[in-house]
C-alpha cells in the first residue's frame, strides 16, 4: 500500500500512535543505560568501600602492640595466621597478600581452594601498582558472562614503607539491579500499555475531528456544477484554515 493512497485520517491516526511508540522506546533505552551506568558506578564505590575497610583492619593488626613478630614482608604470613580468615569473615571478601615481587605470602581462601588462586602475579600488574599515583590498580576481567574486578594496593608499615600487595578479587553481582531493572521497566510497560490505549482513543477522535470538515468540503465540490447555481459552503466549529477554503470555494 502506498503512503499516497493512505487517507489523511490514517495518517494522522499512524503518526500519533508512532510517536507514543517511539517515545517509549526511547525511554526504555535510556533506562537500560542509566540503570547499568548506576550498577557500574555501585560496584566500583562498593570495591574502594571495602578495600580501605580491610585496609584499616589490616593495619590496625600490624600496629597492635600485642603483635610478638617484627613487622617485615617475610613475618606477615605469621602475623595474619589467624587474623587474615577473621578479617576476611568480618568484611565479606576474599583476601590474599603478595610480597613485592608479586609472590603469593597468605590468602583466606581454604587449603582446598589453593589451586585457583594465583601464586604469581603478572608483571604488568605489579608495574600499574607501583607507577599509580595512589599506588593503586583495578583489572577488571569478564569470563562466561559475568564480570570480575580484582584491586590491587601497598600495604605499608609505619614509615609508610610498602611490606605487600594487598588483593581483594569482587564478583559484580547484578542480580539485584537487574531484578530493580525487571521491576521498573515492568511498571514502565503497564503505564505505556495504559497511554497508547488512551492515544489510540485521541489519535481517532482528533483524525476524525481534522478531516471530519475537509470531508465536507469534498462531497459539496463533488455535487458542485458550472451549469446551474450551487450552495455555499457552510463548515461549523471548524478551523481558520478550513474555513477560509469554504469562503473561498
Amino acid at each position: 500500500m502506498k503512503l499516497k493512497k493512505v487517507s489523511l485520517r490514517l495518517r494522522i491516526f499512524i503518526g500519533m500512535i508512532t510517536l507514543v511508540l517511539l517515545a517509549s522506546i526511547l525511554i526504555a533505552l535510556v533506562t537500560i543505560y542509566q540503570y547499568n551506568e548506576e550498577a557500574q558506578d555501585y560496584h566500583r564505590e562498593r570495591l574502594e568501600r571495602k578495600e580501605t575497610a580491610i585496609t584499616e583492619h589490616i593495619n590496625f593488626v600490624l600496629r597492635d602492640r600485642q603483635t610478638t613478630y617484627e613487622i617485615t614482608t617475610q613475618n606477615i604470613p605469621r602475623i595474619f595466621k589467624e587474623k587474615i580468615f577473621e578479617i576476611a569473615e568480618i568484611h565479606g571478601m576474599q583476601i590474599n597478600l603478595y610480597d613485592l615481587e608479586g609472590d603469593l605470602l597468605i590468602s583466606s581462601r581454604g587449603a582446598f581452594a589453593m589451586d585457583s588462586i594465583v601464586r604469581c602475579l603478572d608483571p604488568e600488574v605489579l608495574n600499574a601498582v607501583s607507577q599509580s599515583f595512589q599506588h593503586r590498580f583495578v583489572n577488571k576481567t569478564i569470563s562466561n558472562k559475568i564480570a570480575y574486578q580484582s584491586s590491587y594496593s601497598f600495604i605499608t608499615d609505619n614509615k609508610f614503607k610498602p611490606l605487600a600487595i594487598l588483593n581483594l578479587p569482587y564478583l559484580e553481582n547484578d542480580e539485584f539491579l537487574n531484578k530493580e531493572l525487571y521491576e521498573f521497566l515492568l511498571r514502565l510497560s503497564y503505564a505505556y500499555s495504559i497511554m497508547i490505549v488512551v492515544a489510540i482513543a485521541f489519535a481517532f477522535i482528533l483524525s476524525r475531528y481534522i478531516t471530519k470538515s475537509l470531508k465536507t468540503v469534498s462531497d459539496k465540490m463533488a455535487k458542485t456544477r458550472l451549469e446551474h447555481r450551487n450552495e455555499k459552503i457552510d463548515i461549523q466549529d471548524t478551523s481558520q484554515e478550513i474555513e477560509t477554503l469554504g469562503y473561498c470555494l
